[in-house]
């Protein structure tokens, strides 16, 4: 069995190695995990029954574990260090492998996630720029035909270069625009406002001269 690497090997403390897999050690526990190909899917198995039952756990993995950002997270609440809880269902998973909880996700809210990235797509008006995929959640670009994932979310396109630099010439065409139409407005206005300055001038020179008056 292939051994723990960097900051796994705290693991090692609580656990026996076996032929196939590891065991727990601690108060006679007993509970055994057999490696396999998904050799990191059951090391974090691991760490979630030495923390959950024995209340062991590594300062590194768990700052990991709060600063982890992936677009999953928008659909799990992290109610503890290896738990987490669905916004769709409320379900408490102790799985914190992130290929299972995105196969709760494709397997249980699939339509649910569906319909959030369908307005997503709407509200930003990305079909302008993407041919979207809905059947395999994806997005391709019409400028540079790179294709992107969809399924929790549209930031992947919202980010991408193309669409970025897509919006910078919108908002400079924009901005020119405004440009352009307060440069058209402004000799209206002047000459209104040089046509109301002369007739005051002529106002005020006829109420100031008697013979002009007279006539």
């Amino acid at each position: 069995m292939a051994a723990l690497k960097g900051s796994d090997n705290w693991v090692w403390k609580y656990v026996v190695k076996l032929n196939n897999g590891v065991q727990c050690k601690i108060d006679n526990c007993d509970k055994i995990y057999k490696i396999d190909k998904t050799k990191n899917r059951v090391i974090i198995m691991i760490k979630g029954h030495l923390y959950h039952q024995h209340g062991k756990y590594d300062e590194e993995d768990q700052l990991k574990w709060e600063n982890d950002n992936d677009l999953i997270w928008r659909y799990f609440n992290k109610v503890g260090l290896y738990k987490e809880k669905c916004k769709f269902c409320h379900d408490l998973l102790s799985v914190s492998y992130t290929p299972l909880l995105r196969v709760h996700l494709r397997q249980y809210h699939r339509q649910k996630i569906k319909a959030d990235v369908r307005k997503e797509i709407a509200d930003k008006s990305l079909t302008q720029y993407f041919e979207i995929h809905e059947e395999k959640f994806s997005g391709r670009c019409k400028r540079c035909n790179v294709e992107k994932d969809i399924f929790y979310g549209a930031d992947d396109l919202i980010h991408h270069t193309c669409f970025k630099k897509n919006q910078s010439l919108r908002s400079r065409q924009e901005s020119d625009d405004n440009d352009m139409n307060r440069m058209t407005q402004q000799p209206i206005a002047d000459e209104n406002t040089n046509s109301s300055s002369h007739n005051d001038n002529l106002n005020r020179q006829a109420l100031g001269n008697p013979e002009a008056q007279q006539r």
